[in-house]
């Protein structure tokens, strides 16, 4: 599989994620292009790949400002393109899954959730299938915030996402992989 992972890390934490996805798609077997969009700058169309990964932090129940500036370019490029069409018809072998970091200090996941639900519209929109949704527990970095990680909903943080987040993520793409790959081979054939 063809693999596009695309991310904005403001603090780290969405990073750490994102290396473990590139890590499991790779010993999956797939090409993977890794894209942090707050450093790289480059020409992308997320329908070249039969999976795009895309991830950011939460922030205020949204992705962050690089990853809206980036997705507005996208729905930019696909509209001019004549892509964005009535009913957004589905594009057979193309597929997103869509992840967050978040801190949740005072709802919990439930302040992640909206985050990636706007991630995946614009895939929606391009015609792709949303196939995964993960919101994965990340540590306030900002000395002002780092209170939070012990006073919120979520318990203790500090750590996170630790060693076990991490290992949950790889263990999903490679799941995620494994239920896609029959699909992507049956229309490439």
């Amino acid at each position: 599989m063809k693999i596009l992972n695309v991310y904005a890390s403001l603090n780290g934490q969405t990073e750490k994620v994102a290396l473990a996805v590139t890590q499991a798609a790779q010993d999956a077997g797939c090409t993977v292009t890794t894209l942090n969009i707050r450093t790289d700058n480059a020409e992308i169309d997320p329908l070249e790949y039969d999976l795009v990964f895309m991830g950011s932090g939460v922030y205020s129940w949204l992705p962050g400002k690089a990853m809206l500036k980036w997705m507005d370019a996208q729905m930019e490029a696909a509209k001019k393109a004549g892509r964005i069409l009535p009913n957004s018809p589905r594009v057979p072998g193309k597929f997103a899954a869509l992840y967050c970091t978040y801190a949740g200090p005072h709802t919990g996941e439930a302040e992640a959730v909206p985050a990636v639900k706007y991630m995946g519209q614009l895939f929606d929109h391009l015609g792709m299938t949303i196939a995964a949704e993960w919101c994965v527990p990340g540590a306030f970095v900002p000395k002002n915030m780092q209170f939070m990680n012990t006073q919120g909903r979520m318990g203790n943080i500090e750590d996170r996402p630790n060693s076990d987040d991490l290992a949950g993520v790889r263990g999903r793409v490679a799941a995620l992989i494994d239920s896609l790959l029959p699909v992507v081979k049956a229309i490439a054939a």
